[in-house]
């Protein structure tokens, strides 16, 4: 009896809600572009693999960012995915295939605590976009990344979203 008492009163503790407001935050998606940005890439001899940063230039870049869902009183819970790429700056609608995606510099990367963090070169599949107006763009992805962690095992990325340039909202 005593540990049934003991049972119920920590089953009380932690599905109570302090001062009644949830401390959790639901799964975002969050697809913006920017432009006058680019994506330079240089080898890492130290990791041997390549490391990729947005920085200013002439193009757009696109980023697709997922998040999932996360509690503050969790620890570790966070995770989350990004699709990044480069387009012309002067493009208005454009399809990538298998080896053209490399001209796009598209990388992959997740992030959280149990995740490698390595961004990964994304060689096949296709991305295609379309500009929708002047802050908008609609973008369709289906790719394939290859992630070590994974044993070499492909990872297929799909979604459909339409990207905000913030600059301009």
């Amino acid at each position: 009896m005593q540990y049934l008492f003991l049972l119920i009163a920590l089953g009380s503790f932690f599905s109570c809600e302090e001062g009644g407001e949830s401390n959790c935050y639901p799964e975002a998606v969050v697809p913006n572009w920017y432009a006058e940005k680019e994506i330079m890439v240089a080898y890492g001899a130290e990791f041997e693999r390549n490391n990729y940063t947005v920085s200013n230039g002439d193009k757009l870049v696109f980023e697709y960012n997922h998040s999932g869902a996360q509690c503050d009183d969790i620890i570790d819970d966070e995770w989350g995915e990004k699709l990044t790429f480069q387009v012309e700056l002067g493009e208005t609608e454009f399809e990538f295939s298998n080896n053209e995606i490399l001209l796009t510099k598209c990388f992959y990367q997740q992030y959280g605590a149990w995740v490698s963090h390595v961004k990964h070169e994304v060689e096949k599949g296709t991305i295609k976009g379309s500009k929708v107006s002047n802050k908008t763009w609609s973008i369709t992805v289906d790719v394939e990344i290859m992630d070590l962690l994974l044993n070499d095992k492909p990872k297929q990325i799909q979604f459909t979203e339409t990207y905000i340039n913030v600059n301009l909202v």
